[in-house]
């Protein structure tokens, strides 16, 4: 699956495989990439509003530009010389008006960008669910073998996160308490040979 959001000079680029999310964003200032896998994107957004800077810088150079020309023009009775306080104004507006609503999540390799389109919770949803996926199948097992405390703490983990309900982490935590309890019963079974 491919995505790709654009507004005014952001372009990025999601491309969904099955373990691994490849995300690329060209921007004003360049072009950067990164393949990470799903289960090492955080979760907790950032919500960024950026402007064209260049057209802020520009429209406050030419409205002095504009107000300089003018006094000239007006100096020497030329009306026509006004129009060149407009500029200015303009570019300031259109720095008003072109913003972009950016999200940013976390990842091990770098920050993901997310545009504020049509596909945004498209893309959002689509990384949430490859994310839990891929989360649960590292960890969403019982391992028996480990310190049932912490067992119990990677499904509070998990629970946290989100990627289990609270019914389901009440399940996993009383057949962990219940396979350690019963272990120890077995090791205490006076019937058993000691070596």
């Amino acid at each position: 699956m491919h995505i790709t959001q654009r507004r005014f000079t952001n372009v990025v680029c999601f491309e969904f495989e099955l373990d691994t999310l490849k995300y690329s964003r060209s921007d004003a200032y360049g072009m950067h990439s990164l393949e990470v896998p799903y289960g090492s994107i955080g979760m907790d957004p950032r919500v960024s509003v950026e402007r064209n800077s260049a057209l802020f810088h520009g429209g406050i150079v030419l409205l002095f530009w504009g107000v300089a020309h003018c006094l000239y023009a007006l100096s020497h009775a030329d009306l026509f010389g006004l129009i060149f306080l407009l500029p200015g104004p303009v570019c300031l507006v259109l720095h008003a008006l072109a913003k972009t609503s950016i999200t940013y999540l976390d990842s091990d390799a770098g920050e993901i960008a997310l545009l504020h389109d049509r596909q945004f919770e498209v893309v959002i949803h689509e990384i949430r669910e490859r994310r839990k996926k891929q989360l649960m199948d590292w960890y969403g097992r019982i391992n028996f073998a480990n310190d049932p405390e912490e067992e119990i703490q990677k499904f509070h983990w998990l629970h946290s996160q989100r990627l289990i309900s609270a019914d389901q982490l009440h399940r996993i935590v009383t057949t962990i308490r219940n396979a350690a309890t019963h272990e120890q019963d077995e090791l205490d079974d006076p019937s058993l040979p000691h070596q």
